[in-house]
């Protein structure tokens, strides 16, 4: 019976450093899935074509990236409730909204949507779509949820419903 129980402790602990090992090799990855680290990238600030914000100097922290344009109505419906929950909880996650200015009909769309509309978390520029590439967008709105230690930790292909959906998809993140 004792040879028995060791043996099963021992298996355990293969089995578990085995699962370790492979979500380590996983966390060395970059890409989209699940697990992966998130692609890095650095964009300009909407207001400010001098300031730039980069992803990877915002490891430590939850990160939202979501990915939008002016002319996207579920883009243009979701944002309220980002700037909702970024009143809510903008010290404790980052949240960052990506236009894919490419997509733009003039970059000066994007300027007159949010103008006026009181947006306090950072809007930015993509003019070449490369995170937006990066991050496979093929559709629009889309949104990544990033855990602190800059890997992704889900990602949602349409559009934040509400407030609640947020929050729920953040909370998960370690």
């Amino acid at each position: 019976m004792k040879k028995i129980i060791i043996a099963l402790v021992l298996i355990g602990l293969v089995g578990y450093a085995v699962l370790d090992f492979v979500q380590d090799q996983k966390r060395g990855v970059t890409g989209i899935e699940i697990g992966n680290m998130a692609p890095d990238f650095e964009v300009q600030l909407l207001n400010d074509e001098n300031e730039t914000i980069r992803l990877s100097d915002l490891k430590g922290k939850k990160v939202v990236v979501n990915f939008w344009a002016s002319w996207c109505k579920p883009c243009r419906e979701e944002m309220p409730v980002i700037q909702t929950f970024y009143e809510k909880k903008g010290e404790d996650v980052e949240v960052l909204a990506v236009n894919m200015t490419a997509s733009e009909v003039k970059a000066e769309n994007a300027y007159k949507f949010v103008e006026g509309k009181g947006y306090t978390f950072p809007l930015l520029m993509d003019p070449k779509n490369q995170a937006s590439s990066d991050y496979k967008v093929l559709g629009l709105p889309e949104t990544f949820f990033i855990n602190s230690d800059g890997t992704i930790g889900e990602y949602t292909r349409g559009q934040i419903k509400d407030l609640d959906m947020l929050e729920s998809k953040v909370n998960k993140l370690k």
